[in-house]
């Protein structure tokens, strides 16, 4: 079987399995495109996926920056300062903010308002990047200092699973929890420049919990794809 068709079948098992957890639909689809090909992430988009997400901008330049995806392209990497002009010019969304200095780099180099997300380190793990859990209000209630942002949605990248114990998946299954109640919390908040309509939570190994959680938006790469290739 070719690539593209394994891709068509994966994708479409995703499908069939996402309505089938929430019938109504709903729940975006994201092609985490990570060391792919331009044309692997166009297959999956072709197989129905409603997303793309790039997590090196050096990399989206090269797969994007001459001819647009077809569909949204979001931004999921750390967001370094010294990138932000490229990044303004390529993604339709940046999901990775994450601090103030982040924020003021991209509204600094925008004519227009953008479309971005919150990421939110809900673990606590210090090699993640991401506010903590009780920073995320009061990080919200600033940002109408920045009028060319709109804050869409929050986004985590949660733990990994150290086992496949009850006690490990109990702890995976209530930090999701605890992310989607305080996404609820956050849009109960009103404010205007923050609609906050997307929960962007959810990999390949764990997505359906989170959309069970309450996720609006996965991001899945090694489901769709395969085994990511070997860079030397």
């Amino acid at each position: 079987m070719s690539q593209r068709e394994l891709i068509g079948e994966r994708v479409g098992e995703i499908l069939e399995n996402l309505n089938k957890i929430t019938p109504g639909g709903g729940v975006k689809l994201m092609a985490v495109t990570k060391y792919r090909t331009r044309q692997e992430a166009l297959w999956a988009v072709e197989a129905g996926v409603h997303l793309i997400g790039e997590n090196r901008i050096q990399e989206a330049r090269q797969k994007w920056g001459h001819e647009a995806a077809p569909v949204p392209l979001h931004y999921i990497g750390h967001v370094q300062t010294n990138k932000v002009k490229y990044a303004i010019k390529l993604f339709d969304s940046v999901d990775s903010v994450d601090s103030e200095r982040v924020a003021e780099s991209l509204e600094r180099g925008l004519a227009k308002v953008l479309p971005v997300m919150l990421e939110v380190n809900i673990g606590g793990e210090a090699s993640k990047f991401g506010l903590e859990p009780q920073a995320v209000r009061p990080f919200l209630a600033s940002v109408g200092q920045w009028p060319h942002l709109q804050v869409t949605g929050l986004m985590t990248v949660l733990p990994a699973r150290r086992d496949n114990s009850f006690a490990e998946i109990r702890r995976i299954r209530q930090e999701m929890q605890e992310m989607a109640d305080l996404w609820r919390m956050c849009r109960n908040d009103g404010w205007p420049w923050a609609p906050l309509k997307e929960l962007s939570m959810g990999m390949s190994g764990d997505w359906e919990w989170a959309v069970e959680a309450g996720s609006t938006m996965i991001r899945l790469g090694t489901q769709i794809f395969g085994p990511r290739p070997v860079i030397a």
